[in-house]
């Protein structure tokens, strides 16, 4: 079946589908819409109303997570699945996705805030030791720092480790307001990890060249 990603020019919740498919070699096209066309013709013609989508031959679906596990399960790196076959591996690994994906709780209801210095000061707070987002950023370190393979889960790369990987990055990257490009710096498990995967051959000529500025961060 044809596959379609479609979001905006920018990684988002979107992009460990994007490389889990790309890396298992599978095709797909890469839709990069802008917010006009998605919002003048693209958006009244899907019931969900909502980014990013994955069109799997006729079927349209609209939740992030479910595109990439989805991707992850029909793709393999070196032969191996980037979603474990066996069940105990799988659990461990959406553990692990959800444990990075809680710190988006308190960065999107930044969004919600309509003032910008207060916008700015509530994520500049919630990345800070102590704040929300940091806090599950720690755990998610000391969980590296566990790990005898350098993976997330396993001895091999999975789905785990290109969440991690892609959701990372844009913290770090100065493009979203409040949030100093040192955020990370603190957290020397998160960068081992992602120099880790980064320099995966494969993942380094994904990236060699950026497609917009927030990219070079997966560098």
């Amino acid at each position: 079946m044809a596959l379609k990603v479609v979001y905006f020019p920018m990684p988002g919740r979107v992009e460990p589908t994007r490389l889990a498919l790309t890396l298992g070699g599978v095709s797909f096209e890469d839709q990069r819409i802008t917010g006009e066309e998605w919002g003048s013709k693209l958006k009244g013609e899907v019931a969900p109303k909502q980014l990013p989508l994955l069109y799997v031959g006729d079927k349209v679906i609209a939740q992030s997570a479910a595109q990439m596990r989805y991707a992850a399960k029909i793709s393999k790196f070196e032969g191996k699945p980037l979603y474990p076959e066996d069940p105990l591996l799988a659990l461990e690994v959406d553990e692990f996705i959800d444990f990075v994906g809680e710190m988006f709780g308190p960065i999107g209801a930044s969004f919600k805030i309509e003032d910008q210095a207060e916008k700015e000061a509530f994520r500049a707070k919630a990345v800070s030791a102590g704040g929300d987002a940091h806090k599950w950023v720690s755990y998610v370190d000391s969980l590296l720092g566990k790990s005898t393979s350098g993976f997330a889960v396993g001895d091999h790369l999975t789905i785990a480790d290109i969440a991690a990987f892609c959701w990372f990055q844009p913290l770090k990257s100065g493009f979203l307001d409040g949030i100093p490009v040192t955020c990370l710096d603190e957290f020397k498990n998160i960068e081992a990890h992602k120099q880790k995967i980064a320099n995966i051959p494969e993942v380094k000529a994904y990236y060699a060249e950026p497609k917009m500025p927030i990219y070079k961060t997966y560098q």
